[in-house]
């Protein structure tokens, strides 16, 4: 009998502790696609062009990349806070939900998708020996488990010319 209790108490402390490393795996792999996502807007923030605040296009806007047709818009490097929108590549429809994880079950066949909302907040900083300089911080929001978590990263960028 007390073997069986040891091994049953055993038995249990695993389960609980496999259970654990699965939640902790299961977060890792979200942040993982948080980071993703964010880099992403990052790069795009440092490659999109042409980005000369210091100039103005032929209708009197300032040469800075702003999604003009999508709501919400898929990039805008304009000062202020955006919420940007995700273009899903098989409906082709615009949303603000970002997928950050998709899982399978293996089992039954569902598929479930952990989604965030991507938010970018540009801020002139330009200074006298810095002219012409932006910063972006961007940050994703989503719910897992009933928990929120959040990622952020924020970057530098100066005038192309």
């Amino acid at each position: 009998m007390v073997g069986l209790a040891i091994l049953g108490i055993g038995i249990a402390a695993t389960l609980g502790a496999l259970t654990q490393f699965n939640s902790i795996a299961a977060t890792s792999r979200n942040m993982t696609g948080a980071y993703t996502v964010v880099m992403h807007q990052i790069d795009l923030f440092q490659s999109m062009s042409p980005f000369n605040p210091q100039k103005t296009n032929l209708d009197g806007s300032a040469q800075i990349p702003k999604d003009p047709v999508n709501n919400p818009p898929l990039y805008d490097m304009t000062v202020g806070t955006h919420t940007i929108g995700y273009l899903d590549p098989v409906t082709g429809v615009v949303s603000n939900q970002w997928p950050i994880y998709q899982y399978k079950d293996p089992v039954t066949g569902s598929i479930s998708v952990v989604r965030g909302t991507l938010q970018i907040q540009v801020t002139d900083i330009s200074t006298g020996t810095m002219p012409n300089t932006y910063q972006a911080v961007v940050t994703i929001t989503y719910p897992f488990h009933g928990s929120n978590y959040s990622f952020s990263m924020s970057t530098i960028r100066t005038s192309d010319i």
